[in-house]
């Protein structure tokens, strides 16, 4: 028999979708003492996970940001997180009861250690510190001062009296006791991302983004070998318990060890995606990877699998509405685009033909009723241009015509106004523009020495703007290619990039954790926007020009007066980097996309959070409204429970419980009426 829920727990209920598809951006896992238990970063949350059979055992939750780093305490009691909410925490293994919050730094939390007797409690910034912490009380013990960026990286000697950080191209050693610097590792052409001792101490290894590791005296600072068989950076890098072999792992999807005496090679073996962050199991039989799919054992002595801890799931990459706003296309890294309605909040068909992640989609403006257009683009360097076709409420996706002629992948596309053109970025460092109806290359554009990262056309189609990873945009003419001027001036990536709709503006997103409007006829840098706790990863004006969001790293979009660069609002939800953001035609909605593998709509008036859209990993889909209403389609597996204290009930199981929780009708509407 169904009860109703009392006041109270009405309040202790909430539903929760997780996708569980993504770890921690820079180091994130580490084993217990024992080797039973790893802990890895999943967006805001820790997991602890068994170590032998790959079963998640705890979801720890408490960081108001994303979770970068994790580490066992020595006896294996404790676990110590930091993250982007800028602080550390200490939580207790056996419950996931919190324990201590180390507060202070001005920035990102990227890195933790433990001392080796436990005592001690080391992190890493991006304020440009490292900082030294009584474990218990949580009282900073000392600061180091003197790192030229963020410090990425920290790792205690083994006997405690020293600290490894890493800062820029060096890697730096601290006396503990003073905070003084005793010593320093220079000769990485990149930034340093990883750093860590040998069990006696004798050596430091760091790993870089120039595609190397370097083995280092810890007394003398002399550099003894450099590792370069990597074709990509070097993301983390560790000794075996026993010393003598170094294991790396690289956003060029391998594993290698090498003989920490020589720096000689001795073997290496293919993950499925770039490693984030690697630890060696403490009988040195296993290392452990996190990518951004998947986490993943290996024995290292033989190479070969162990055990997959999380199949992981595919997340998206892009969103934009079509002109009529009832429809919004989503790109995943699933090698589809799904097109949702809108107002029923349920998927209508999927564009399927890829043969990699879909990166970018758009719909042409000059979509008919009954028909409609719709660009993507994918990391396997094409295009696409599908026919949409609808039969009363249903549609049907079929490809048309195919864009090729990038020599790399395909970041970035987005039509002209009149809907006979498409631009599209690519990792070759160029921009094309491209005929519409025909596929015929109408221009490429060259100019740019990084990536470019994002596309977009002037309302009236005569100027072309692109951003880059060479940390400018520039602005084009997109049929002869001709290059008309650069926006210099933030100090990192630019990932975003959107022409205001009269055109008298230009709005940029950086990694530098600022968005910039600039104008676009003098390339005048006319607002800083500060106020996201990380990248910046995509910016969109609103149509009536008035309002600019913004998506970030920090999971959150935020949205500001595109005049004066107030900022008017933060939309919080997401679990991770939001990727993009996407005004509907009306300005009423904004939808967002995350590596959470969900998307998001908003009321931009009030910042409400209206729905949840989730595609599912085996098909099927997620709609989660506020009130904790749901449409279903497909197993859920564990993307979607209720909460009821430390419970996790799934919908069936809730759904008898407690009436209130209500599984609603695929064609019911989702939204307010205000907003439709």
């Amino acid at each position: 028999m169904m009860s109703s829920m009392t006041g109270v727990e009405r309040a202790e209920v909430r539903a929760e979708v997780m996708v569980r598809m993504t770890f921690g951006p820079n180091h994130g896992i580490g084993f217990s003492p024992d080797g039973a238990l790893l802990a890895a970063c999943s967006a805001h949350h820790i997991e602890v996970i068994d170590a032998r059979g790959g079963q998640v055992l705890r979801l720890i939750r408490g960081h108001a940001g994303t979770v970068a780093d994790v580490a066992f305490s020595p006896d294996g009691s404790v676990i110590v997180s930091g993250a982007y909410d800028g602080t550390a925490r200490t939580w207790e293994v056996a419950t996931g009861r919190p324990l201590v919050t180390f507060a202070g730094h001005d920035d990102a939390v990227y890195a933790v250690a433990f001392s080796s007797d436990g005592t001690r409690i080391a992190t890493a910034s991006g304020d440009e510190t490292a900082r030294v912490w009584d474990a218990a009380s949580g009282v900073a013990v000392v600061t180091m001062t003197g790192h030229f960026e963020a410090v990425q990286d920290v790792a205690f000697s083994p006997d405690g009296t020293r600290l490894a950080t890493t800062s820029s191209q060096s890697a730096l050693v601290w006396d503990v006791a003073t905070g003084r610097r005793v010593a320093s590792f220079g000769g990485h052409a990149d930034t340093v991302t990883s750093v860590g001792f040998s069990p006696d101490g004798t050596l430091v290894v760091s790993g870089s983004l120039d595609e190397t590791a370097r083995i280092w005296d810890a007394a003398t600072g002399t550099e003894r070998a450099v590792l370069t068989r990597h074709h990509g950076s070097v993301d983390d890098a560790a000794f075996v318990p026993d010393g003598t072999a170094i294991v790396t792992g690289s956003s060029d999807r391998d594993i290698r060890v090498w003989d920490a005496a020589t720096g000689a090679p001795r073997a290496v073996f293919e993950g499925d995606s770039g490693v984030n962050a690697l630890a060696v199991s403490p009988d040195g039989a296993f290392v452990a990877m996190t990518t951004t799919i998947t986490a993943r054992t290996w024995e290292l002595a033989s190479g070969i699998p162990d055990v997959t801890i999380s199949g992981g799931h595919d997340y998206l990459n892009d969103v934009a509405f079509d002109l009529s706003g009832t429809m919004l296309g989503l790109a995943s890294t699933d090698n589809t685009a799904t097109i949702w309605d809108v107002t029923a909040g349920v998927p209508v068909t999927t564009l399927a033909g890829h043969g990699s992640s879909v990166t970018a989609v758009a719909f042409s403006p000059a979509s008919a009723r009954g028909r409609t257009e719709a660009a993507t683009g994918s990391l396997d360097r094409i295009a696409w241009i599908w026919d949409i076709a609808w039969t009363l409420d249903t549609a049907t996706g079929r490809s048309r015509v195919a864009l090729a002629g990038h020599d790399s992948w395909i970041n970035a596309l987005a039509y002209a106004p009149s809907g006979a053109m498409i631009a599209t970025g690519s990792g070759d460092q160029t921009a094309r523009t491209w005929d519409a109806a025909t596929g015929t290359e109408r221009a490429t554009l060259r100019g740019h020495t990084g990536q470019v990262k994002a596309v977009s056309f002037a309302p009236d189609g005569a100027l072309l703007a692109t951003a880059s990873d060479d940390g400018t945009a520039r602005v084009w003419d997109p049929l002869s290619g001709t290059h008309i001027r650069t926006l210099s001036g933030h100090g990192s990536w630019v990932q975003g990039v959107a022409f205001s709709p009269r055109g008298g503006l230009i709005a940029t997103a950086s990694w530098d954790e600022t968005a910039r409007i600039w104008d676009a006829a003098t390339g005048t840098c006319l607002a800083t926007l500060a106020g996201h706790r990380g990248t910046v990863e995509a910016v969109a004006f609103a149509p009536d020009g008035s309002l600019l969001a913004t998506g970030s790293g920090d999971t959150t979009a935020q949205v500001w007066d595109a005049a004066t660069g107030e900022h008017l609002r933060t939309l919080a939800g997401h679990d991770y980097t939001v990727r993009a953001v996407a005004f509907s035609p009306s300005g009423a909605l904004l939808a967002t996309a995350s590596s959470d593998a969900t998307a998001r709509l908003w009321d931009v008036a009030s910042g409400a959070h209206l729905a949840t859209l989730v595609p599912l990993p085996a098909g099927g889909y997620i709609t989660l409204l506020p009130d904790d209403s749901y449409k279903l389609d497909g197993d859920p597996g564990d993307c979607l429970w209720w909460a009821v204290g430390l419970r996790r009930l799934r919908p069936s199981e809730a759904a008898s419980r407690f009436p209130e929780i209500r599984r609603l009708p695929a064609g019911a509407p989702i939204l307010p009426s205000s907003v439709r």
